[in-house]
Parts: C-alpha cells; structure tokens; sequence
C-alpha cells in the first residue's frame, strides 16, 4: 500500500514540478536510476531492485515532498493516512451542530454559519492511504440538538498538534455540488488576544460546490466579532480543471508573510494583519492547530446563505478525500509564540454598562454602572484545564480609578468554588497571589466579579486595571 501511496504522490509531484523550478531540482539529484533524464515514478520502481537501503529511503522521502515541495523545511508532523481507520492520538471528532462555550453549554447553531449538517463520527473512512470524509443526506436526531437532515463529519488536530508558523500542506480533492463547503483550515490553541477573530484564523483551502473551478485562503483578524476584518484571494483554475481533481494545497507561514500555494502555485501574499491594541505580529505570532471539514449548506455555499441542496445528494454522498496532511518547520527559523505576559480576559455583563479592553500586558474594565448583582460585570478566563491533585497559582496584580472591592473565585461547570477572596483594590498597582487545588480532572473558570460585591462599591465612573494575569 505504502509504494502504491508513493507512485500517486509522485505523479502529482512531477506534475506540479513540470512548470516550476522543483523540476530543476529533481533533475539536480541523484536518483534518475533508470537514466532517462528525469526522476519519476520508474526510478522508484528501479530502486527497489539495485538501490541500497539508505538511497532507497532518500528516494521515497524525495518522492514524498520533503525536500521537493517544501525547499528550505523540514518535516515535523504528518498524516499519510496509510491505516484502515483515523489516527485517533493526531485527531479529534468535533460532534454536532452547535458552537458550545467552555462549559459544554449550547451558544449557537450552525457553528455559526447556518450550516445545516450534524457532524458525527460515523461519516469518516481510511483506505489506500486516503482520508474521506463522506457528506450524506440522511436524517438524525440528536436528542439534545434536535433533527437535522445532513450528515458528515469534522476533524481536529486541537490539543494534539498545533504550529506556529512553517508550511503546512494538504493533498486532497472533493465532489462538487450547490451547497458543498470543504474547508482546511486553522484556529489558535489558546486564543490570547480574546475571543474569535481577535486571536486569528486561516484559513488554507475553502470551496464552493457550486464553482469547483475556484478556492479561496482567507485570514480572519482584527478584534473579537463583529468587530473583526479578514483578507482573502481566489484562486482559479484554468483549462477545466477544479478542485474534483487532486490538488496540494499549502500556506508558508512566516513572522510577517504568509503565502497561499495551489500545486506550487503562488496566488496571495498577505503582510499586513493585525490584533487590536497588541503588537505586530499577533495575531499570528501563537501556536494554531488543524481542522479538516465538509459542511452542507451555510453562508459560504448554501442557498440563500443558509439551505442545503437536496438534488447535490440525488446520486448519494459526497466526498471530500485527503491523501496527506504535512507540517514542515524552516530550517533555522527560531519563529515561536510570543510570550504573553498577562492572560487576556472576557467580559461577562448583566444589568449594567460596561467594557473590557485587553492590551499588551494587561486587561482594563471601564464601568459605568456595577449592576445590582456582584456578578453584573465580571473578566472571565474561562476553560483552564487542571487535573486531580495539582496545585495552581492564580497571580495577578490590579489598581483601580477609584478604591473598591472585587471577588476573585475559581469555579467548576456547577459553580462549585475552589477559590473565593474578596480584595481592596486601590489606587496603587498591588499584586496578589493565590494556591488553588484540585481533587479531580475538570475544566474551570476564573473569575474577577466587578459588579455590586458589597455596599462599598462606588458609584462612580472608574477602571480597574488586571495585569500580569497569570494561572500555573
């Protein structure tokens, strides 16, 4: 299966290779075993009668891309997909129709798109070293999601392999069809600047399925929705080709640059992003991880930005098919996650006026009014995961406009609190330290209640100023 995967990886190699100057560098190499002047699939054939062990793995890396595709990086993370099922420990399923917060609670449908499918983890398949992600029309009912008359499924590499920075390509093709959206994409580990699109998104390779004869590589920015912007280009394939055939997809991620590559073709640039009140490069200075996904209908593709088509389904399901996910690092680029030096908080709001800005270094609540209850105004860092026995420090120094009192708690999806300490904040920069510890695995969420904690909260206009948020 593995020369099989080899022979199919090396006709789309030389073929991108034919117009570019990678033929340069097959030629320069070598490994032309049966001296035709080219180095193709028949010299792998060859080598494996007369080449010696080390020259053979030289070749089968060669033929693989390493050094081909991907001039001046080295390989750190793949997937060829060469098992009878989906490599578990490199991804995850992402279940449902609904966007969940950190507690698993509901916020919206669709993942946010009007998307019409349910993802499930029955609509994926290995074999002959290709992923396939099937979409079908069928109905399922999920007992807390409701019904839906669209299945497929999506796949994420979250806590298990992330980058920052480097080339990442993607070998793959998918059916076409009105209302088909297949997507390469990428989101950040921890989202340090805040909430989506603050702390950034590429996207690698989405498609219509109305148009296969174009894609498009996006990156989304700016500030937390909807204050949020992106840049993004098409690309346009020529002589009737579309994205039905086999294409390597790939973006070169650098400190101050990305580049967008179809078969080596360069068609978009990108230099200048941004992450409201923080410094160049962010947000794209921080770890991201893989998603691979097949939606049906939503904005992108779906009548009226919404329905599915049913007729895309009238000779069964679709596939959107991966030969190869590849992770390259460039060689002596020291380019890594910009430490943070204060965790970025979430505003929480009820019953009364106020914001929340993060900036470099530190987080700063403007309050108008406190609310009537101490959790009207709250700066949340939601979603830390701690497991049992461990002992955390919550550390963090804070100032306000106007002398007040604050809560700090620690709290389980239940509110069960394993930290609550109310704290004078005055007019000078003080630093607190806290040790919290646990008894089982669990999620929890950090607290600062800004809100009515007690009579002495005045009721005057004032900031308070978090800095050098840190939880170990």
């Amino acid at each position: 299966m593995i020369y099989k995967k080899i022979i199919s990886a090396a006709v789309s190699l030389l073929a991108a290779a034919a117009a570019s100057t990678c033929m340069q560098a097959l030629c320069a190499v070598d490994m032309d075993y049966t001296s035709d002047g080219a180095v193709d699939t028949f010299d792998l054939i060859a080598a494996r009668k007369s080449a010696s062990k080390e020259e053979l793995q030289r070749l089968n890396d060669f033929i693989l891309g390493k050094p081909v595709t991907s001039s001046g990086y080295a390989l750190i993370w793949s997937d060829e997909f060469n098992g009878e099922s989906l490599d578990t420990d490199k991804w995850s399923f992402e279940l449902g129709n609904w966007k969940t917060d950190s507690k698993g609670n509901y916020i919206t449908n669709g993942w946010g798109n009007n998307e019409q499918e349910f993802y499930t983890d029955k609509n994926t398949a290995v074999s002959d070293g290709v992923l396939t992600i099937a979409a079908r029309r069928e109905d399922y009912t999920d007992p807390v999601q409701g019904s839906y008359g669209y299945t497929s499924a999506r796949l994420s590499s979250q806590y298990k392999f992330s980058t920052c920075g480097g080339r990442i390509e993607v070998r793959a093709r998918c059916d076409s069809g009105k209302s088909l959206w297949p997507a390469i994409w990428m989101l950040p580990e921890d989202s340090v600047y805040g909430g989506w699109a603050a702390s950034g998104e590429i996207d690698i390779m989405e498609g219509w399925g109305s148009t296969p004869e174009k894609i498009c590589g996006t990156i989304h920015f700016g500030d937390m929705w909807p204050n949020n912007t992106y840049l993004t280009a098409d690309y346009n394939f020529s002589g009737g080709d579309s994205t039905e055939n086999w294409h390597t997809y790939a973006v070169e991620w650098d400190s101050n640059e990305m580049r967008w590559f179809v078969d080596d073709d360069l068609y978009s640039t990108q230099t200048e992003w941004y992450s409201v009140n923080r410094a160049y490069p962010a947000p794209f200075d921080q770890n991201f991880y893989l998603l691979l996904n097949l939606a049906v209908g939503g904005h992108f593709d779906g009548i009226d930005g919404i329905y599915a088509d049913p007729d895309t389904f009238a000779d069964g399901e679709k596939h959107f098919d991966i030969d190869y996910v590849r992770v390259y690092k460039k060689n002596g680029d020291n380019f890594a996650p910009t430490p943070q030096t204060s965790a970025a908080l979430s505003l929480y709001r009820e019953g009364a006026e106020a914001g929340l800005t993060n900036k470099d270094g530190c987080s700063v609540a403007h309050i108008v009014t406190v609310g009537e209850k101490p959790y009207s105004v709250m700066g949340l860092l939601e979603g830390q995961h701690v497991s049992a026995d461990e002992e955390h420090t919550l550390s963090f120094t804070a100032q306000s406009t106007a002398e007040r009192p604050i809560t700090v708690t620690v709290e389980d999806a239940q509110y069960e609190r394993y930290l609550d300490e109310t704290i004078i904040v005055g007019t000078e920069p003080t630093k607190y330290t806290f040790k919290v510890s646990f008894g089982t695995d669990m999620d929890v969420d950090i607290k600062f209640l800004m809100g009515k904690v007690s009579d002495d909260v005045p009721s005057t206009e004032h900031d308070i100023t978090m800095s050098e948020i840190s939880w170990k």
